[in-house]
């Protein structure tokens, strides 16, 4: 009887867990943040791409 009320339990602190991650990185705009500071690597590794079509 413990066993089924672990369940729910634990299921509802992984839903909460993921909420306080998920509002943090929206509240302080995280993604955006590390979109900016990746960029400059990104179109590094883009601008050495071989093209086979040029417009």
């Amino acid at each position: 009887m413990k066993n089924l009320w672990k369940i729910p339990l634990y299921l509802l602190l992984v839903v909460l867990g993921f909420f306080v991650v998920t509002f943090t990185v929206y509240f302080f705009n995280l993604d955006m943040k590390a979109t900016a500071m990746l960029a400059p690597w990104f179109e590094k590794w883009y601008n050495h791409l071989e093209r086979k079509q040029y417009i």
